[in-house]
């Protein structure tokens, strides 16, 4: 089926965005940029949102009206470590939480090039411990986001297992990152397809994260190396455009086998992080109605 036209919004603006990306890299005009993928997103109605702070980061607290207030998604924005914010995320998040029928923390972790890894890993888990002192008990906890925070939701449950934390509920990954190495076929066969991204712009982020010099097959930093049978059920969007396509195929093939409840959702013709266009796109809508009716399920709200 071809993708509407309302789908093609999203590639229009980030072609508009790769056009304007600074040549020399520059990590504050690159965020300034960035933070305007929300245009392609509409309000989330019948949604209030309050700052508070979570395990000692800036969060943005998000009340879908009449949403369970026992269930929670904490939301990690996508941005490759280094650009991305709760604002430019706010309609994505706020989207997926009325979906879900729960509140939403859509946390600020620090970003790379003045925090590389593992700061934001770091910050993320001390938000979701942060909930679980706050009394949500694990069972009812999504961990989600999408592109760098689509990792961060197989990262952060596997790092908190690690401090003696409990798994969160259910994870959701967003056209995930999971494998800093970079590799599968998409991330060459989809260079041409995918608007925003090239090799030479993941490279950089990729190496501002792993600045310290950690391997970037440490399962904390590529969750596509690490044990995962310890997984939550995890939802996996991926867009069939785009170059981390074959990432989230290939860790939700290796979950499966390790006996992790794993659900694929692959989108033909669609760009990374279709799930902007909510609100806007039928297959944004579409693709959240599904991720809310599974998340419902799975931890009951």
């Amino acid at each position: 089926m071809a993708p509407s036209k309302e789908s093609q919004a999203l590639a229009e603006l980030f072609g508009k965005l790769a056009g304007a990306w600074p040549s020399d890299g520059d990590p504050y005009l690159s965020r300034c940029i960035y933070e305007q993928v929300h245009s392609v997103a509409s309000e989330a109605e019948g949604v209030s949102y309050k700052t508070v702070s979570a395990g000692g980061r800036p969060s943005l607290w998000i009340q879908p009206s009449g949403a369970s207030d026992q269930h929670v998604v904490l939301f990690m924005h996508g941005g490759g470590f280094s650009f991305g914010s709760t604002n430019s995320h706010r309609k994505l998040a706020s989207h997926l939480a009325k979906a879900c029928n729960c509140m939403s923390l859509s946390v600020e972790y620090r970003l790379t090039p003045e925090h590389a890894f593992p700061v934001p890993l770091d910050d993320c888990v001390d938000a979701y411990k942060w909930l679980l002192d706050q009394g949500y008990k694990a069972e009812n906890i999504v961990v989600a986001g999408d592109s760098c925070g689509g990792g961060l939701s197989a990262t952060v449950p596997l790092a908190a297992v690690e401090r003696g934390l409990p798994n969160p509920g259910a994870a959701v990954a967003l056209s995930p990152w999971y494998d800093l190495t970079n590799g599968g076929e998409s991330f060459t066969t989809n260079e041409d397809k995918d608007v925003l991204s090239s090799k030479e712009s993941v490279k950089v982020i990729t190496d501002r994260y792993i600045a310290g010099g950690t391997s970037k097959e440490n399962p904390l930093v590529s969750p596509i190396y690490a044990n995962l049978s310890g997984l939550p059920p995890t939802w996996i969007s991926c867009a069939g455009f785009d170059m981390l396509r074959d990432q989230g195929a290939l860790l939700a093939e290796k979950a499966k086998k390790a006996g992790v409840d794993v659900t694929l959702d692959m989108h033909e013709g669609q760009q990374h992080v279709m799930e902007f266009m909510a609100g806007m796109a039928p297959e944004a809508n579409d693709s959240l109605q599904r991720i809310g009716e599974w998340v419902r399920k799975k931890i009951g709200s």
